[in-house]
């Protein structure tokens, strides 16, 4: 547990719908862990504080504070939203449970360009130019543009970007913590298949 980062939350997105998936996706198991828990530990290497960003869902087996959503059905945005309110930190690294391959130095180098910066954003920008709102480090004072957009019922995450300052963490291919697979999320069974041979791959290297 790095104990450098108790000025930061880590937060992980646990409360959608997960329709194609067929059954809650963060509970989907990935080598005798949840995909939710197994993003809880990579937290706990970052910053001892975590909260999760429970939407309409509770997981009781897990002794973590959970935040339902305050405006439901408003997509991550209204998450996010939520868990922010709830958090004692400016900073709050926010993490999708679908993203299992997401490494913990990945993670660490996002939280360093947010202290580093000014932004309310810090957002990595993958190889195709995609930016991956959905690991990101999110000010605290970006809570009155996030009020602003559920107002005006635009509830896209990318449209935040065009209203607050913020920091693009470019992970090109040439980047030392370069994964192809890093930001994969897992929607449906197949991805969820696809994941689980990618893990267990990047364990035995």
């Amino acid at each position: 547990m790095n104990l450098g980062n108790i000025d930061i939350t880590g937060v992980v997105l646990a409360g959608g719908q997960s329709k194609r998936m067929g059954f809650n996706k963060a509970q989907a198991e990935m080598f005798g862990e949840s995909m939710l828990i197994r993003m809880i530990d990579k937290l706990k290497e970052i910053t001892p504080t975590i909260l999760i960003s429970s939407g309409a869902v509770s997981y009781p087996n897990i002794p973590l504070p959970q935040i339902s959503d305050e405006y439901p059905q408003c997509g991550p945005l209204g998450g996010i939203y939520s868990v922010l309110k709830a958090s004692t930190t400016s900073l709050n690294l926010v993490v999708s449970c679908d993203m299992p391959l997401v490494s913990i130095d990945l993670l660490e180098l996002i939280v360093a360009k947010a202290k580093e910066s000014k932004a309310l954003v810090t957002v990595p920008v993958d190889h195709d130019g995609q930016l991956q709102l959905m690991c990101a480090v999110y000010h605290k004072d970006v809570l009155p543009f996030l009020q602003q957009q559920m107002d005006a019922q635009v509830f896209k995450m990318k449209s935040l970007v065009d209203l607050v300052v913020t920091e693009y963490v470019e992970v090109s291919k040439d980047h030392p913590l370069y994964n192809e697979h890093a930001f994969m999320n897992v929607n449906n069974p197949s991805n969820l298949e696809e994941a689980r041979k990618l893990w267990s791959s990047q364990q035995k290297q």
